[in-house]
């Protein structure tokens, strides 16, 4: 895996325009899980509120085993 990619190499570019801003690409890529879990759930006939429950646990449970992973392993191995 490349250290020092090119700034752009990793993003997608959004409709041109004053106010476009360039996302990064796994941003994209978990909007989108998160839409199509969503989506999924209320097509199979679960409540709105279990469905907004499950994703935000889901979301906060995500955002600290990244949180945990990152601090193990960026830890100085001597």
């Amino acid at each position: 895996m490349q250290k020092n990619a090119p700034a752009g190499e990793l993003c997608v570019e959004g409709p041109a325009g004053a106010g476009s801003q360039v996302l990064p690409a796994p941003a994209v890529v978990v909007v989108v899980v998160v839409l199509l879990i969503t989506a999924g759930l209320l097509a199979c006939g679960t409540a709105l509120e279990a469905v907004v429950a499950a994703v935000t646990a889901g979301g906060l449970m995500g955002k600290e085993l990244v949180r945990s992973l990152v601090a193990v392993f960026s830890q100085r191995r001597i």
